[in-house]
């Protein structure tokens, strides 16, 4: 019996997913969730107000196609008669409200970090106000702790609240290499099988140079390890959307050209490239830092990036400026811990590249935390619980 068959019982009735990005492939999260309740719920649809959704759709398809005909561009009156709605992010959620509520519709939300949450800004808690204040909100899923203690402050005590630390991996992360073998059959790492160690960046660009994810600190890191005297055994990936441009604006004074540096830039990769991507690299560098997006800005913990890394034995060097982490991953020995500055980051890699078997002990040890806490079970399973006691509520 696989993960996802127990989970499976009478099809509830006709609802509805809304969302604003998918059937986007780079959002891969969303693509692992909705494929997996699209699986289990027959009754379930798509509908999406993405600006280009003809073209994603068609990609998706070639991808998903036993789910695409589920898939459909948002239009007014497609929810009327649903008997429930399921929504992720914030801005997301208020964006259909007024639809929700024309419909009367009763409707589940995940509250993501980002996505025009944030902390402590007027802003983003006047929509919190406003999503936790509806009486159709039948229930709130939080992924972080600390979303979860301000949510408590704000939201009506009868609402359920429901934390599921961290965000969907897609399944394919968890296989073919099952839980317990041995990960070398299938990839090596630097100093075990490796003579160079591969370094990641990879994150979006949503500002003049990625302040907010910390690409300055990479980028002078890098810069300052690359002008070592002696060369050190290093490549650099960059994924995402930054570009040689992008380093060369935020390269320190004196700093190497970057067409002189062991460094290349991947562009933006969807689930199945980035999951192959991460089976070559040793490190992923997440010096993320919150407030800088905007004022309340924050990201979790692992971010993305760091989670899908670390499924495929990458060692995550991250920050954790808000404690995020509480203790899931013990610091030098699941993970490293940053401070997302370019000297800190040059000493964590530094100690990694003079310490190489520390490299796959780290990985390893990550890996096997980060499938304890991105299991499909946890992630999708808790989110499925979620769903059908609303479905159930709704008759």
């Amino acid at each position: 019996m696989n993960w996802l068959s127990k989970w499976f019982r009478r099809p509830p009735p006709a609802w509805w997913i809304l969302d604003d990005f998918f059937p986007n492939l780079l959002t891969g999260f969303r693509v692992a969730e909705y494929n997996a309740l699209l699986d289990r719920f027959p009754g379930l649809r798509v509908a999406s107000t993405y600006g280009d959704f003809d073209a994603a759709h068609a990609q998706y398809a070639r991808l998903h196609s036993r789910h695409a005909h589920r898939v459909l561009r948002y239009a007014p009156g497609l929810l009327d008669g649903a008997r429930l709605v399921y929504l992720n992010f914030l801005n997301n959620a208020v964006a259909f409200l007024p639809e929700l509520e024309r419909a009367r519709i009763p409707f589940v939300a995940t509250l993501y970090p980002g996505g025009g949450f944030g902390l402590d800004e007027a802003d983003s808690d006047a929509k919190l106000a406003r999503l936790l204040g509806s009486p159709l909100l039948r229930a709130l899923i939080v992924t972080q702790d600390v979303t979860r203690a301000y949510v408590a402050a704000r939201a009506p005590a009868a609402l359920p609240v429901t934390e599921i630390f961290g965000v969907v991996a897609d399944p394919g992360y968890f296989g073919p290499v099952p839980v317990g073998s041995d990960p070398a059959a299938t990839r090596t790492w630097y100093g075990s099988g490796k003579s160079v160690c591969d370094v990641a960046f990879v994150a979006e660009n949503y500002m003049r140079i990625g302040e907010n994810k910390g690409f300055p600190a990479f980028v002078a890191a890098i810069s300052a390890l690359c002008a070592a005297a002696t060369p050190l055994p290093l490549a650099v990936h960059v994924v995402g959307s930054f570009t040689p441009e992008h380093w060369r604006a935020a390269m320190p004074a004196g700093a190497p050209d970057p067409d002189t540096l062991p460094l290349r830039f991947h562009g933006r990769l969807e689930t199945s490239a980035l999951r192959a991507f991460y089976r070559e690299v040793d490190v992923v560098v997440s010096p993320n830092r919150p407030r800088v997006l905007h004022a309340g800005n924050f990201d979790g913990f692992p971010t993305g990036c760091c989670v899908e890394g670390a499924l495929c034995g990458v060692v995550m060097v991250a920050s954790d400026p808000l404690g995020l982490n509480a203790g899931r991953y013990r610091e030098g020995v699941e993970f490293v811990r940053i401070e997302p500055d370019g000297a800190d980051v040059a000493r964590a890699l530094r100690a990694l590249l003079s310490d190489p078997p520390s490299v796959r002990r780290i990985g390893e040890a990550g890996q096997a935390v980060t499938r304890r806490l991105f299991a499909p079970d946890v992630q999708i399973g808790g989110r499925i619980a979620v769903l059908e006691r609303a479905l159930r509520a709704a008759h």
